[in-house]
């Protein structure tokens, strides 16, 4: 599975560099560079083919909402597990809290009260 996932992280990569380097081309056009760009216009629409050939393979993976959230507000998505497991941890010790107060009330109720429950 990381195999496809990889092949399309890299088919991505070069998508978004050669789109990168069309935009410097197109933007300062010179008639001698349309050979060139040509070749970059070809190799997009061979990524292209290339990211819709690995769409069957990472179909089954399901991506967090919270994680595009992350991207809109220009925050790294691979923090999204970090601040997941913290949040996680806290509500951890919140839990523990309770079912140590908890304990220590029974514990209270059973020696104050127990002889009388009996």
């Amino acid at each position: 599975m990381s195999s496809h996932l990889e092949v399309l992280e890299s088919s991505l990569e070069k998508f978004i560099e050669n789109v990168r380097q069309i935009g410097i081309i197109v933007g300062d056009f010179q008639p001698q560079g349309q050979t060139v760009l040509n070749q970059k216009i070809n190799q997009m629409v061979t990524l292209m083919q290339e990211i819709e050939k690995s769409k069957c393979h990472v179909q089954d993976i399901q991506v967090p909402l919270e994680v595009f959230d992350y991207i809109d507000q220009g925050r790294n998505p691979q923090f999204f597990t970090k601040d997941c497991m913290e949040k996680a941890l806290a509500k951890n010790e919140q839990v523990k809290g309770k079912i140590d107060v908890y304990r220590c009330s029974s514990v209270f109720i059973e020696k104050r009260f127990g002889k009388f429950l009996l």
